[in-house]
């Protein structure tokens, strides 16, 4: 057995292990609870492909608050979001219902040809967020798949 099949994964390389599951995802962002301030939700690790660097820069400097918008409300609700995007009419779908246009990240990252956002909570930590510039479909086994490989997470 090689070292390298040993050694724990890094938060990076769940993220990038989330991306590669073949669904097409982008990126994935990982919203931790401010160690400080559990209300908060920043930055803990993001792992995306090249052309999205300024987009996902953009969002570092980004809180959100717990129970508002999209990331917030799966933080404090502890349920996922599915949101899709035709990309042409901007007409949002969450989960099968209409969405108000109240979350400018969201607004922006549509803008930029994202197509499906989903954000998973994970427990004691945040919320993971992943992007794609194709249509995803829901599926359970991916939710399932994302908060089994979060749940550890290893510093």
């Amino acid at each position: 057995m090689t070292m390298a099949m040993t050694m724990p994964l890094t938060l990076r390389n769940k993220l990038k292990t989330l991306c590669a599951c073949g669904d097409g995802w982008s990126y994935a962002i990982l919203w931790r609870f401010h160690p400080r301030n559990s209300l908060l939700l920043t930055v803990e690790e993001a792992y995306y492909e090249e052309h999205l660097g300024e987009e996902i820069a953009n969002m570092h400097p980004q809180v959100h608050l717990l129970g508002e918008g999209i990331v917030g409300e799966a933080a404090f609700m502890g349920k996922h979001s599915w949101v899709h995007s035709d990309g042409q009419t901007h007409d949002w779908n969450l989960t099968g219902q209409n969405i108000c246009e109240d979350d400018s990240g969201l607004h922006q990252q549509f803008s930029s040809g994202i197509k499906t956002i989903v954000v998973i909570p994970v427990k004691a930590w945040g919320v993971v967020q992943l992007g794609s510039r194709k249509k995803i479909l829901e599926r359970v086994e991916f939710l399932e798949q994302a908060q089994s490989l979060l749940t550890e997470i290893d510093r």
